[in-house]
């Protein structure tokens, strides 16, 4: 075959790989490459600075109520920001976008890297910058959740959303031990430096990016815009359900890993080496499950599966506070983690299988908005636990949580036939 047939062929084989329903199909897409290239970058770099934020509250303070404290502004930070995100998303280049989003993380973190080594970090510091680390975070997923359609297109979302979340959970696995190792080896300061490394070099991946759609950004005044996506969204009984599936382990599942310092010190007697190793337990499920989405492109049984995933993972969690066997736990964790990847990606690819194009950015930042709340179940969860014992607090949250999905989720026949 000379050169220009093979030219011509070439589309025709990339088609052919795209429709079989590969594991790694989206990879074929050199575009989707560089997206996950800045998705590992990004995400390595952000829970490196989750490590390194609380050691270094830790030596300054030695504060639980400081550590809960920064959480909670970034959290409701986020809040705060993400309808106007939504709009940002919808009204403006969003590979810009995503790149001027890790471009202020990585100041951010250059400036505490040179404060922390010359000696002059001080907590009053930290709250403006953990402020603007919300901000710019509330931008940058749902800008990245809507390139990861723009650059693979519809009729692999599954696919590429799968792989995203795989890579962004590996980076989960990955980057805390990172981060311990040089925080304790080499200290505070040259972690920060590292991260802003890493997000520049995200930066660099997110411009090389070339988006293979095209769509007219949104000209309504903002506040305008925002009442748009929400009445969007409210209008369409299926997205009002997806959004609140998203919402429900945010308030009530996800405040338990805050907990787990109580658990591994006061249930089950392992130390500060069970802790961590305890915190890896979901990111080893989420593997697995975020490669059985991968495979599920073509599936008609999305909606069902995803109502199961979202109650196995709720139920493990259950179990997990019931148990006092360390193995025991760790091994539900796993599977807990396997139900929460498949949940949470396939919640996502059917919502953006479904939206507009006109809304994609609002629609995502209203679901992406849902992270803001858990510093909320966090207070109420940590004051259940001082009034009736961490095991009970964390039972009582997930029980409820599995009864609301199961009545979003498995108990509605629209999610059912998605």
């Amino acid at each position: 075959m000379d050169e220009p047939e093979a030219a011509a062929a070439a589309p025709q084989r990339l088609a052919a790989r795209l429709t079989r329903g590969e594991t790694f199909a989206s990879l074929a897409l050199p575009q989707f490459r560089f997206l996950l290239a800045g998705t590992a970058l990004s995400q390595i770099a952000g829970w490196m600075e989750e490590v390194a934020r609380g050691w270094l509250v830790l030596q300054l303070t030695g504060s639980p109520f400081q550590l809960g404290l920064l959480g909670f502004i970034r959290g409701f930070s986020q809040l705060l920001v993400s309808p106007l995100a939504g709009v940002l998303a919808d009204r403006l280049d969003r590979r810009r976008l995503a790149a001027i989003t890790q471009v202020v993380p990585a100041l951010d973190t250059l400036l505490i890297a040179v404060l922390v080594t010359t000696d002059h970090i001080a907590m009053w510091q930290l709250y403006p910058l953990v402020c603007v680390s919300g901000i710019t975070g509330a931008v940058n997923v749902p800008t990245r959740q809507v390139l990861v359609y723009d650059v693979a297109g519809g009729r692999q979302m599954a696919n590429a959303i799968a792989l995203n979340s795989v890579t962004a959970n590996l980076a989960r696995i990955v980057a805390p031990s990172v981060g311990g190792v040089i925080v304790g080896s080499v200290g505070i300061g040259a972690s920060y430096y590292a991260q802003s490394g890493f997000f520049l070099l995200a930066t660099l991946a997110t411009f090389l990016l070339r988006p293979l759609a095209r769509v007219e950004p949104v000209r309504a005044p903002v506040w305008e815009s925002i009442r748009e996506g929400i009445r969007y969204v409210r209008g369409d009984a299926t997205m009002t359900r997806l959004v609140l599936l998203n919402a429900i382990p945010n308030l009530l599942i996800y405040p338990y890993v805050a907990m787990m310092p109580l658990f591994a010190r006061d249930v089950l007697h392992v130390g500060s080496e069970g802790y961590g190793l305890l915190l890896t337990g979901v990111g080893f499920g989420s593997i697995p499950g975020g490669l059985i989405v991968a495979n599920m492109s073509h599936s008609r049984w999305k909606g069902r599966t995803m109502g199961a995933a979202a109650l196995l993972y709720m139920g493990m969690v259950v179990l997990f506070a019931l148990s006092t066997v360390f193995l025991l736990s760790f091994a539900i964790l796993i599977v807990a983690g396997l139900g929460w990847s498949m949940m949470v990606t396939l919640n996502q690819t059917i919502l953006q299988m479904g939206v507009e194009d006109a809304f994609r950015g609002r629609v995502l930042a209203l679901y992406s908005m849902a992270g803001g709340f858990t510093p909320f179940g966090n207070l109420a969860m940590g004051a259940s636990a001082d009034a009736y014992g961490v095991q009970a607090a964390v039972v009582a949250f997930a029980l409820v949580g599995f009864a609301l999905a199961a009545v979003l989720g498995l108990g509605s026949a629209r999610v059912r036939r998605l």
